[in-house]
């Protein structure tokens, strides 16, 4: 900081993960009229190493009355994925079959943003314009040995994306009425390769309009505001990867190059009264990025299917309802003071999803889907905190799945704080979750193939144990750049 004024700073971090092994197994049987033919098992094991460098630099100043707000950001990250696949299959009256697959992926990234906002009060209100600049080199590689054939190839892809914007928004108070305005405009420019060569059919130059408009206003003691906006979310770049993953003799996993971003228009209208706040939100979605389940292309044996992201044909809508609470109680027992700090909350998303089913038929999904949550803490003497939570889902439909089974998961568990003087703070964290075994999940995954996934209730038990020394509230300002681009990776 050289003044009140003129403030400036910059940060770096190294992110380092040696292990992150991932182990699984993947059973299929077939029948033929209702008789079991074949049974097939596979064991999968993978392994990730993740290197990632961050950095941000910063300066906010303020020149008579302009406001100024610059970033600048850099992230670096490595990231290699070993695997391994072991299958077993075996026909009914025949010896089994192995089969293995060895792969690995290796992506990095290397991606530079700035933004720089200027503000200025006029007419009573405040004006704020800027722009924001990022660049991303992606390369991606899959590699892969088997012992046996398999229609996968190795790619080497590499991805150079541009993505250059200009904003502003102006905002002002008449009255008890907030109200605000902005308008986006976002270019982006994307170079796919393939082995060094040129896809220009995956490339991508295109550029859209982003308007949002806000009014907030008291009513009594409640807060309300109604908000609108445009908004688009880019294809996460895993998903963009044209490799093709081995799971099983008659499932593979791709990528897809194709993707489209997904456009959304919403309308929002929030209250809040006091610990209670409501939100409704309607919103016309496009191009929604969804998993799909669709014949292997070129494959002789009708029963491989491939499960790749694809875009939504049809535009849908799409309401969702927030209901919480989070008050907080004290009380007294056994000559001890006690504080209660409870949440509930509910949500609700309705509806009309359309999707291929496996008939040729075109399935409308507009089940509702509800879940609520009530979690507890409570404090105790002796710095310990009490920890219990549930939370009840129903069947539904969200998006091109539909949920078919009933969910609940009921957790408990116990806080304690030892103050360690100079050294800190060290806090024990001991809990169970899903303790009666039945946070399960079943849904059908509607697609030119029906995909049906079963995912069976684990009972577990956790043990944290964190480590507080120095802390002190950071002076920091940096709010950063390229953040919608940094989610992507």
């Amino acid at each position: 900081m050289v003044n009140e004024n003129h403030t400036f700073g910059a940060y770096y971090k190294y992110d380092r993960t040696p292990s992150g092994e991932t182990k699984g197994d993947y059973l299929t049987d077939m029948f033929e009229n209702g008789i079991l033919t074949e049974h097939s098992a596979s064991d999968i094991w993978q392994d990730e190493s993740i290197k990632k460098h961050i950095f941000n630099a910063y300066y906010n100043g303020k020149v008579g009355q302009l406001g100024i707000d610059l970033n600048i950001d850099g992230l670096f990250d490595d990231t290699k994925t070993p695997g391994r696949t072991t299958e077993q299959t075996t026909l009914v009256g025949a010896a089994p079959v192995d089969r293995t697959i060895e792969n690995n992926t290796d992506n990095a990234n290397n991606f530079w943003a700035s933004k720089l906002i200027f503000s200025y009060p006029i007419l009573k209100g405040n004006l704020s314009l800027g722009g924001e600049y990022s660049y991303n080199h992606r390369t991606d590689a899959y590699t892969f040995l088997a012992s046996d054939y398999v229609p996968v190839k190795a790619t080497d892809t590499e991805i150079n994306e541009k993505s250059a914007a200009g904003f502003v928004e102006y905002g002002r108070q008449f009255g008890k009425v907030f109200a605000q305005a902005g308008l986006r405009y976002e270019h982006l420019t994307n170079d796919y390769f393939n082995f060094g060569q040129r896809e220009d059919e995956v490339c991508r130059n295109y550029g859209d309009w982003f308007p949002t408009a806000t009014l907030s206003a008291p009513i009594g003691k409640m807060q309300l505001s109604l908000s609108y906006r445009r908004d688009i979310q880019r294809p996460a770049y895993a998903n963009l990867t044209s490799s093709t993953i081995y799971v099983n003799r008659y499932t593979y996993q791709s990528g897809n190059p194709y993707l489209q971003p997904t456009y959304t228009h919403s309308l929002v209208l929030n209250a809040s009264y006091k610990w209670a706040n409501l939100s409704l939100n309607y919103a016309r979605n496009k191009d929604v990025v969804t998993m799909s389940t669709e014949p292997f292309p070129g494959s002789e044996d009708p029963l491989v299917s491939l499960v790749r992201p694809i875009n939504s044909a049809d535009d849908y809508n799409q309401f969702t309802v927030n209901l919480s609470a989070s008050p907080s109680f004290q009380f007294s027992i056994f000559n001890s003071q006690l504080n209660w700090h409870p949440m509930w909350y509910a949500f609700a998303i309705f509806q009309n999803y359309k999707s291929p089913t496996a008939d040729g038929s075109i399935l409308t999904l507009t089940r509702p889907y509800f879940t609520f949550v009530w979690q507890n803490d409570i404090e105790l003497p002796k710095d310990f905190r009490l920890h219990a939570a549930a939370q009840w889902a129903n069947k539904g439909d969200y998006n091109n799945n539909r949920i078919t089974s009933n969910r609940f998961n009921a957790e408990l568990g116990i806080q304690r704080d030892f103050n360690l003087r100079r050294l800190g703070q060290l806090t024990l964290d001991v809990r169970c979750v899903d303790i009666f075994n039945t946070n399960k999940t079943d849904a059908i995954i509607y697609g030119i193939r029906e995909l049906s996934v079963s995912n069976p209730a684990r009972r577990t038990f956790l043990i944290d144990l964190v480590w507080k020394f120095n802390e002190a509230r950071s002076k920091y300002r940096g709010s950063g750049a390229g953040e919608k681009q940094k989610a992507r990776m």
